[in-house]
């Protein structure tokens, strides 16, 4: 059996510091195979700098790095992406030039070959992003026999599309499962065909805001207008995740469990230091 570790999108330092302190006692916990995180957000809140991969990658020792909608908010990214050979782009996004980048085929430590693939959607999203049901259908024909385990990461807006999708690939990829809207959804299930979902995993980072963002400050925008940059806010920190255990052999999901791991509860139980330690 192969156990995948998910979680949604990773906001700023806060959502950095969370990832550096509870990843680490997920490992212990559950001992995945498999660890994917969205970054889109991981650099101050809007894109992904070659530091912070470099750091997901290396330090933290993750398998796989997801993006959406920000992942060109770092022009530097454009610099490093074509040789991240763990980074994955969203296939149908109107400014992703070359489709190589949407979607990875990795191997576990055992050598079980595993395919990630990145999506976005169009609903509430630029206009300009393309469908998104035949890049995956030319993704999913292109992809080697033996790879039986395939994850999709949907960064969308809307619900209906998430779910719409998921019926769709029911029996045809391993795991479906949404980021972009920062909250997590309690609706994980398997669908016929042994396909794992959950409409989205939330986000990694601080909860006492508007979905990352400092509170004020998105009130200030909502009454006012005002267009200063928003920024991410620093308190309630929690690690939002799915497990997923998928049978290697014919790449079905048997097992979907949702996990909301908050820092302030954990490190006070486990008397943990709660420093800065985080590059």
């Amino acid at each position: 059996m192969i156990r995948v570790l998910a979680a949604g999108d990773i906001i700023g330092k806060p959502g950095r510091k969370a990832l550096a302190k509870l990843l680490p006692l997920a490992r212990d916990t559950f001992k995945p195979d498999i660890v994917i995180v969205n970054g889109e957000n991981a650099a101050g809140g809007f894109g992904l700098t070659k530091k912070i991969y470099d750091q997901f990658t290396g330090t933290f020792g993750i398998d796989c790095v997801t993006t959406g909608n920000h992942w060109h908010d770092k022009p530097e990214i454009h610099n490093f992406a074509p040789t991240a050979e763990r980074l994955v782009l969203p296939a149908n996004m109107m400014n992703v030039g070359d489709n190589a980048l949407a979607f990875r085929v990795l191997q576990t430590k055992d050598g079980t070959p595993y395919a990630v693939i990145n999506l976005i959607g169009k609903a509430f999203m630029h206009p300009d992003n393309r469908e998104f049901f035949k890049p995956v259908d030319e993704i999913l024909a292109n992809l080697p026999n033996q790879c039986k385990i395939r994850i999709v990461d949907f960064h969308a807006e809307a619900t209906s599309e998430k779910q719409a999708l998921a019926h769709y690939l029911k029996g045809r990829v391993s795991l479906l499962y949404g980021t972009h809207s920062h909250v997590p959804t309690a609706d994980e299930r398997i669908f016929a065909g042994g396909t794992g979902y959950t409409t989205d995993l939330g986000m990694t980072g601080p909860y006492d805001s508007v979905i990352g963002i400092r509170a004020e400050a998105a009130l200030l925008r909502m009454q006012t207008g005002d267009r200063k940059r928003f920024e991410p806010a620093t308190n309630d920190l929690w690690f939002c995740f799915v497990l997923a255990d998928i049978d290697p052999i014919n790449g079905k999901c048997i097992k979907i469990e949702r996990h909301r791991w908050e820092w302030d509860e954990i490190k006070k139980r486990l008397e943990l230091d709660d420093s800065d330690t985080e590059a």
